[in-house]
Protein backbone atom coordinates (compact mmCIF):
# COMPACT_ATOMS: atom_id res chain seq x y z
CA UNK A 1 0.00 0.00 0.00
CA UNK A 2 1.54 3.40 -0.19
CA UNK A 3 2.47 4.64 3.03
CA UNK A 4 3.87 8.10 4.38
CA UNK A 5 5.67 8.48 7.17
CA UNK A 6 6.26 11.37 8.96
CA UNK A 7 8.98 12.01 11.52
CA UNK A 8 8.92 14.34 14.20
CA UNK A 9 11.89 15.65 16.33
CA UNK A 10 10.94 18.22 18.94
CA UNK A 11 14.17 20.27 19.94
CA UNK A 12 13.69 23.88 19.40
CA UNK A 13 16.56 26.54 21.25
CA UNK A 14 12.92 28.63 21.50
CA UNK A 15 9.44 28.31 22.11
CA UNK A 16 7.96 30.62 19.23
CA UNK A 17 4.97 32.67 20.69
CA UNK A 18 2.25 31.04 18.44
CA UNK A 19 3.83 27.70 18.27
CA UNK A 20 1.29 24.87 19.61
CA UNK A 21 3.37 21.91 18.54
CA UNK A 22 5.04 19.33 20.52
CA UNK A 23 8.58 20.81 21.43
CA UNK A 24 11.34 20.46 23.94
CA UNK A 25 13.64 23.59 24.51
CA UNK A 26 17.36 23.03 24.76
CA UNK A 27 18.07 19.36 26.07
CA UNK A 28 20.84 18.53 23.81
CA UNK A 29 22.12 16.02 25.26
CA UNK A 30 19.44 14.03 24.85
CA UNK A 31 19.47 13.89 21.19
CA UNK A 32 20.98 10.78 20.74
CA UNK A 33 18.34 8.87 23.16
CA UNK A 34 15.55 9.88 20.92
CA UNK A 35 16.99 9.36 17.65
CA UNK A 36 17.52 5.91 19.29
CA UNK A 37 14.07 5.93 20.44
CA UNK A 38 12.54 7.07 17.09
CA UNK A 39 14.60 3.96 15.25
CA UNK A 40 12.95 1.53 17.76
CA UNK A 41 9.51 2.49 16.90
CA UNK A 42 9.89 2.33 13.39
CA UNK A 43 11.58 -1.37 13.95
CA UNK A 44 8.11 -1.87 15.89
CA UNK A 45 6.11 -1.30 12.86
CA UNK A 46 8.21 -3.58 10.71
CA UNK A 47 4.98 -5.51 9.57
CA UNK A 48 3.60 -2.59 7.80
CA UNK A 49 3.90 -3.47 3.99
CA UNK A 50 5.60 -0.61 2.41
CA UNK A 51 7.69 1.06 0.99
CA UNK A 52 6.99 3.84 2.17
CA UNK A 53 6.53 6.75 -0.69
CA UNK A 54 7.27 10.15 1.46
CA UNK A 55 9.12 11.09 4.34
CA UNK A 56 8.61 14.46 6.24
CA UNK A 57 11.32 15.29 8.95
CA UNK A 58 9.20 18.18 10.89
CA UNK A 59 9.69 19.83 14.07
CA UNK A 60 10.62 21.29 16.38
CA UNK A 61 13.71 21.97 14.65
CA UNK A 62 15.02 18.97 12.84
CA UNK A 63 18.06 20.69 11.73
CA UNK A 64 19.26 21.33 14.80
CA UNK A 65 20.03 18.11 15.20
CA UNK A 66 23.32 16.53 13.67
CA UNK A 67 22.80 15.26 10.37
CA UNK A 68 24.18 11.34 11.81
CA UNK A 69 21.48 11.38 14.06
CA UNK A 70 19.15 12.03 11.25
CA UNK A 71 20.84 9.48 9.30
CA UNK A 72 20.41 7.14 11.65
CA UNK A 73 16.63 7.63 11.77
CA UNK A 74 16.47 7.65 7.91
CA UNK A 75 18.40 4.51 7.76
CA UNK A 76 16.00 2.32 10.18
CA UNK A 77 12.96 3.77 8.17
CA UNK A 78 15.45 2.37 5.29
CA UNK A 79 15.92 -0.91 6.61
CA UNK A 80 12.24 -1.65 8.59
CA UNK A 81 9.75 -0.19 6.39
CA UNK A 82 11.62 0.06 2.97
CA UNK A 83 12.04 3.57 0.79
CA UNK A 84 10.56 3.54 -2.21
CA UNK A 85 13.49 4.40 -5.34
CA UNK A 86 11.30 7.65 -6.36
CA UNK A 87 10.43 8.81 -2.34
CA UNK A 88 10.28 12.28 -2.14
CA UNK A 89 12.35 12.84 1.23
CA UNK A 90 11.68 15.97 2.63
CA UNK A 91 13.28 17.80 6.18
CA UNK A 92 12.40 20.98 7.85
CA UNK A 93 15.02 23.78 8.47
CA UNK A 94 15.10 27.16 10.45
CA UNK A 95 17.39 29.52 8.74
CA UNK A 96 20.84 30.06 11.32
CA UNK A 97 20.65 26.10 11.84
CA UNK A 98 22.13 25.52 8.38
CA UNK A 99 25.17 26.06 6.01
CA UNK A 100 26.35 24.37 2.76
CA UNK A 101 28.57 21.35 4.45
CA UNK A 102 25.26 20.52 6.61
CA UNK A 103 23.02 20.90 3.61
CA UNK A 104 25.43 18.54 1.53
CA UNK A 105 25.39 16.16 4.12
CA UNK A 106 21.52 16.24 4.09
CA UNK A 107 21.59 15.42 0.53
CA UNK A 108 24.12 12.47 0.71
CA UNK A 109 21.82 11.12 3.18
CA UNK A 110 19.07 10.49 1.00
CA UNK A 111 17.10 14.05 1.61
CA UNK A 112 15.82 15.46 -1.52
CA UNK A 113 13.31 18.29 -0.61
CA UNK A 114 14.38 20.97 1.95
CA UNK A 115 11.20 23.37 3.70
CA UNK A 116 12.66 26.41 5.09
CA UNK A 117 10.92 27.90 7.82
CA UNK A 118 11.41 31.81 6.97
CA UNK A 119 8.23 33.01 7.96
CA UNK A 120 9.11 36.58 6.85
CA UNK A 121 12.05 38.61 4.95
CA UNK A 122 11.10 41.24 6.55
CA UNK A 123 13.28 41.59 10.18
CA UNK A 124 10.56 43.48 11.74
CA UNK A 125 7.89 40.82 11.15
CA UNK A 126 10.22 38.11 12.42
CA UNK A 127 10.91 40.20 15.66
CA UNK A 128 6.96 40.41 16.17
CA UNK A 129 7.22 36.73 15.19
CA UNK A 130 9.40 36.32 18.01
CA UNK A 131 12.17 34.33 15.75
CA UNK A 132 15.73 34.28 16.19
CA UNK A 133 16.69 34.26 12.77
CA UNK A 134 16.88 37.44 10.56
CA UNK A 135 16.43 37.67 6.84
CA UNK A 136 19.79 37.44 5.89
CA UNK A 137 19.43 34.59 7.33
CA UNK A 138 16.74 32.81 5.14
CA UNK A 139 19.02 34.25 1.86
CA UNK A 140 21.87 32.64 3.27
CA UNK A 141 19.95 29.49 3.95
CA UNK A 142 18.18 29.12 0.75
CA UNK A 143 21.75 30.19 -1.13
CA UNK A 144 23.72 27.82 0.72
CA UNK A 145 20.80 25.07 -0.70
CA UNK A 146 21.15 25.71 -3.96
CA UNK A 147 24.92 25.49 -3.75
CA UNK A 148 24.56 22.22 -2.19
CA UNK A 149 22.43 20.99 -5.57
CA UNK A 150 18.94 20.84 -3.62
CA UNK A 151 16.44 21.54 -6.55
CA UNK A 152 13.63 21.22 -4.66
CA UNK A 153 13.09 23.85 -2.38
CA UNK A 154 10.22 25.00 -0.42
CA UNK A 155 9.81 28.29 1.92
CA UNK A 156 6.82 29.01 4.52
CA UNK A 157 6.10 32.57 4.79
CA UNK A 158 3.13 33.78 7.99
CA UNK A 159 0.66 35.78 6.87
CA UNK A 160 -1.56 37.94 9.25
CA UNK A 161 0.97 38.81 11.59
CA UNK A 162 -0.70 41.46 14.52
CA UNK A 163 1.32 44.50 14.08
CA UNK A 164 2.85 43.21 10.44
CA UNK A 165 2.80 46.35 7.84
CA UNK A 166 1.28 45.37 4.54
CA UNK A 167 4.15 47.02 3.15
CA UNK A 168 6.70 44.54 4.89
CA UNK A 169 4.46 41.86 3.72
CA UNK A 170 3.89 42.78 0.03
CA UNK A 171 8.14 43.10 0.11
CA UNK A 172 7.76 39.63 1.39
CA UNK A 173 5.89 37.51 -1.29
CA UNK A 174 7.88 39.48 -3.54
CA UNK A 175 11.22 38.84 -2.25
CA UNK A 176 10.30 35.45 -2.23
CA UNK A 177 8.95 34.89 -5.53
CA UNK A 178 12.05 36.89 -6.64
CA UNK A 179 14.20 33.93 -4.97
CA UNK A 180 12.01 31.59 -7.29
CA UNK A 181 11.73 28.27 -4.88
CA UNK A 182 9.72 25.68 -6.04
CA UNK A 183 7.25 25.43 -3.61
CA UNK A 184 5.92 28.25 -1.18
CA UNK A 185 3.66 27.71 1.55
CA UNK A 186 1.52 30.55 3.00
CA UNK A 187 -0.22 30.35 5.99
CA UNK A 188 -2.50 32.92 8.07
CA UNK A 189 -1.39 33.08 11.46
CA UNK A 190 -3.65 31.30 14.01
CA UNK A 191 -3.83 31.93 17.52
CA UNK A 192 -4.07 28.94 19.99
CA UNK A 193 -5.10 28.40 22.85
CA UNK A 194 -2.05 27.68 24.95
CA UNK A 195 0.53 29.89 23.13
CA UNK A 196 2.07 33.44 24.33
CA UNK A 197 0.05 34.96 21.42
CA UNK A 198 -3.51 33.50 23.20
CA UNK A 199 -2.08 34.83 26.10
CA UNK A 200 -1.68 38.39 25.20
CA UNK A 201 -4.94 38.22 23.16
CA UNK A 202 -6.78 37.19 26.50
CA UNK A 203 -4.87 40.17 28.73
CA UNK A 204 -5.91 42.61 25.37
CA UNK A 205 -2.50 42.76 24.34
CA UNK A 206 -3.20 41.45 21.04
CA UNK A 207 -5.93 42.34 18.19
CA UNK A 208 -5.91 39.47 15.64
CA UNK A 209 -6.42 40.77 11.88
CA UNK A 210 -9.96 41.13 10.89
CA UNK A 211 -11.45 38.39 8.54
CA UNK A 212 -11.95 40.82 5.89
CA UNK A 213 -8.43 41.74 6.42
CA UNK A 214 -7.30 38.67 6.21
CA UNK A 215 -9.14 38.09 3.16
CA UNK A 216 -7.29 40.93 1.23
CA UNK A 217 -4.05 39.89 2.62
CA UNK A 218 -4.54 36.09 1.05
CA UNK A 219 -6.27 37.58 -1.94
CA UNK A 220 -3.45 39.76 -2.93
CA UNK A 221 -1.08 37.10 -2.49
CA UNK A 222 -2.55 34.75 -4.14
CA UNK A 223 -2.95 37.35 -7.36
CA UNK A 224 1.13 37.66 -6.95
CA UNK A 225 1.77 33.80 -7.10
CA UNK A 226 -0.36 32.86 -9.37
CA UNK A 227 0.95 35.44 -11.99
CA UNK A 228 4.62 34.21 -11.25
CA UNK A 229 3.32 30.90 -12.07
CA UNK A 230 3.03 29.32 -8.93
CA UNK A 231 -0.38 26.72 -9.21
CA UNK A 232 -2.44 27.45 -6.31
CA UNK A 233 -3.15 23.81 -5.64
CA UNK A 234 -4.39 23.35 -1.93
CA UNK A 235 -5.45 26.44 0.48
CA UNK A 236 -2.03 27.47 1.97
CA UNK A 237 0.53 25.86 -0.79
CA UNK A 238 1.66 26.73 -4.01
CA UNK A 239 4.10 25.01 -6.38
CA UNK A 240 5.54 25.24 -9.82
CA UNK A 241 4.33 22.47 -12.30
CA UNK A 242 5.70 19.09 -10.84
CA UNK A 243 6.60 19.81 -7.16
CA UNK A 244 3.44 20.17 -5.34
CA UNK A 245 4.24 18.43 -1.75
CA UNK A 246 3.69 14.33 -2.37
CA UNK A 247 3.62 14.01 1.62
CA UNK A 248 0.95 16.54 2.57
CA UNK A 249 -1.10 15.43 -0.71
CA UNK A 250 -1.06 12.32 0.60
CA UNK A 251 -2.54 13.70 3.91
CA UNK A 252 -5.84 15.65 2.02
CA UNK A 253 -6.19 12.68 -0.49
CA UNK A 254 -6.28 9.77 2.15
CA UNK A 255 -2.91 8.20 2.11
CA UNK A 256 -2.31 6.01 4.69
CA UNK A 257 0.53 7.30 6.94
CA UNK A 258 2.56 6.41 10.14
CA UNK A 259 3.46 9.15 12.28
CA UNK A 260 6.53 8.33 14.67
CA UNK A 261 7.93 10.94 17.38
CA UNK A 262 6.65 12.71 20.23
CA UNK A 263 3.07 14.44 19.55
CA UNK A 264 3.32 12.24 16.42
CA UNK A 265 -0.25 11.11 14.70
CA UNK A 266 -0.83 8.45 12.51
CA UNK A 267 -3.73 7.00 10.30
CA UNK A 268 -4.16 3.78 9.26
CA UNK A 269 -6.60 0.75 7.72
CA UNK A 270 -9.57 3.47 9.52
CA UNK A 271 -7.42 3.99 12.77
CA UNK A 272 -6.01 7.56 13.68
CA UNK A 273 -3.83 7.32 17.11
CA UNK A 274 -1.12 9.24 18.77
CA UNK A 275 2.00 9.44 20.90
CA UNK A 276 2.19 11.21 23.97
CA UNK A 277 4.03 15.01 23.93
CA UNK A 278 5.79 14.14 27.21
CA UNK A 279 9.76 13.58 26.18
CA UNK A 280 10.37 11.54 29.28
CA UNK A 281 7.38 9.18 28.92
CA UNK A 282 7.86 9.03 24.76
CA UNK A 283 12.09 7.84 25.96
CA UNK A 284 10.65 5.64 28.96
CA UNK A 285 8.03 3.74 26.61
CA UNK A 286 10.74 3.23 23.72
CA UNK A 287 13.71 2.01 26.52
CA UNK A 288 11.12 -0.58 27.85
CA UNK A 289 9.86 -2.01 24.67
CA UNK A 290 6.06 -0.29 25.62
CA UNK A 291 4.16 1.64 22.77
CA UNK A 292 4.20 5.70 23.11
CA UNK A 293 0.34 5.59 21.89
CA UNK A 294 -1.64 7.45 24.07
CA UNK A 295 -4.64 7.46 22.27
CA UNK A 296 -6.76 6.41 18.92
CA UNK A 297 -10.21 6.62 17.56
CA UNK A 298 -11.83 4.14 14.55
CA UNK A 299 -13.02 6.80 12.17
CA UNK A 300 -16.88 5.64 11.66
CA UNK A 301 -18.12 5.82 8.49
CA UNK A 302 -20.01 8.78 8.55
CA UNK A 303 -17.11 10.72 9.89
CA UNK A 304 -14.91 9.45 7.00
CA UNK A 305 -17.35 11.13 4.58
CA UNK A 306 -17.16 14.49 6.24
CA UNK A 307 -13.20 14.04 6.68
CA UNK A 308 -13.11 13.57 2.61
CA UNK A 309 -15.08 16.43 1.34
CA UNK A 310 -13.08 18.88 4.22
CA UNK A 311 -10.10 17.54 2.94
CA UNK A 312 -10.43 17.03 -0.97
CA UNK A 313 -12.13 20.49 -0.90
CA UNK A 314 -8.92 22.23 0.58
CA UNK A 315 -7.17 21.20 -2.44
CA UNK A 316 -7.43 22.19 -6.56
CA UNK A 317 -8.73 18.96 -7.76
CA UNK A 318 -11.45 18.47 -5.05
CA UNK A 319 -13.55 15.47 -4.28
CA UNK A 320 -14.85 13.07 -5.81
CA UNK A 321 -19.02 12.46 -5.16
CA UNK A 322 -21.66 9.45 -5.39
CA UNK A 323 -24.16 9.89 -7.81
CA UNK A 324 -26.81 10.61 -4.48
CA UNK A 325 -24.28 13.41 -3.55
CA UNK A 326 -24.84 15.04 -6.85
CA UNK A 327 -28.30 14.65 -7.22
CA UNK A 328 -28.48 16.21 -3.68
CA UNK A 329 -26.14 19.39 -5.28
CA UNK A 330 -28.32 19.26 -8.34
CA UNK A 331 -31.60 19.95 -6.16
CA UNK A 332 -30.49 22.32 -3.73
CA UNK A 333 -31.38 26.39 -4.52
CA UNK A 334 -28.43 27.55 -2.16
CA UNK A 335 -25.74 25.05 -4.30
CA UNK A 336 -27.26 26.62 -7.61
CA UNK A 337 -26.48 30.58 -5.55
CA UNK A 338 -22.74 29.09 -4.58
CA UNK A 339 -22.17 28.54 -8.14
CA UNK A 340 -23.75 31.52 -9.42
CA UNK A 341 -21.30 33.78 -7.45
CA UNK A 342 -18.52 31.37 -8.30
CA UNK A 343 -17.15 29.88 -4.92
CA UNK A 344 -17.82 26.05 -6.27
CA UNK A 345 -17.44 24.26 -9.33
CA UNK A 346 -19.24 20.55 -9.85
CA UNK A 347 -17.57 18.80 -13.02
CA UNK A 348 -19.12 15.71 -13.77
CA UNK A 349 -18.93 14.01 -10.20
CA UNK A 350 -16.26 15.77 -8.75
CA UNK A 351 -16.56 19.14 -6.76
CA UNK A 352 -13.82 21.69 -6.21
CA UNK A 353 -13.98 25.35 -4.67
CA UNK A 354 -12.56 28.06 -7.03
CA UNK A 355 -10.11 30.03 -6.55
CA UNK A 356 -12.71 32.81 -5.02
CA UNK A 357 -13.86 30.03 -2.59
CA UNK A 358 -10.49 28.95 -0.96
CA UNK A 359 -10.99 32.27 0.79
CA UNK A 360 -14.12 30.81 2.33
CA UNK A 361 -12.79 27.51 2.59
CA UNK A 362 -14.41 26.81 6.45
CA UNK A 363 -17.23 28.22 5.82
CA UNK A 364 -17.90 27.16 2.34
CA UNK A 365 -17.11 23.27 3.20
CA UNK A 366 -19.70 23.19 6.29
CA UNK A 367 -21.92 24.21 3.88
CA UNK A 368 -21.63 22.09 1.43
CA UNK A 369 -21.38 18.99 4.54
CA UNK A 370 -25.34 20.07 4.84
CA UNK A 371 -26.03 20.09 1.67
CA UNK A 372 -24.12 16.92 0.27
CA UNK A 373 -25.81 14.83 3.64
CA UNK A 374 -29.00 16.77 3.78
CA UNK A 375 -30.20 17.88 0.00
CA UNK A 376 -30.82 21.11 1.07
Amino acid sequence: MALGLYIHVPFCPQRCPYCSFATVIGQEDRHGLYAEAICREIESWIHLSGPVETVFLGGGTPSQVEPVLIGQMLEAAQRHLGLHPDAEVSIEVNPGTVDREKFAMLKVLGFNRISIGAQSLRDADLRLLGRQHSAADVERAYAAARAAGFTNLSLDLVANVPGASKADWHFSVKRAIALAPEHLSVYSLTIEEGTVFAQRQHQGLLRPISDDGQARTLEWTDAQLVAAGYEHYEISNYARLGYRSRHNWGYWTGVPYLGVGLGAHSFIAGQRFWNTRDLNAYLDAMHQGRSPCIGEETIAPGTARRERLWLGLRTIEGVELTEQEVGRLHSSRHFAELEKVGYTALEGQRLHLTRAGFLLADALSLELERIVEEGQ
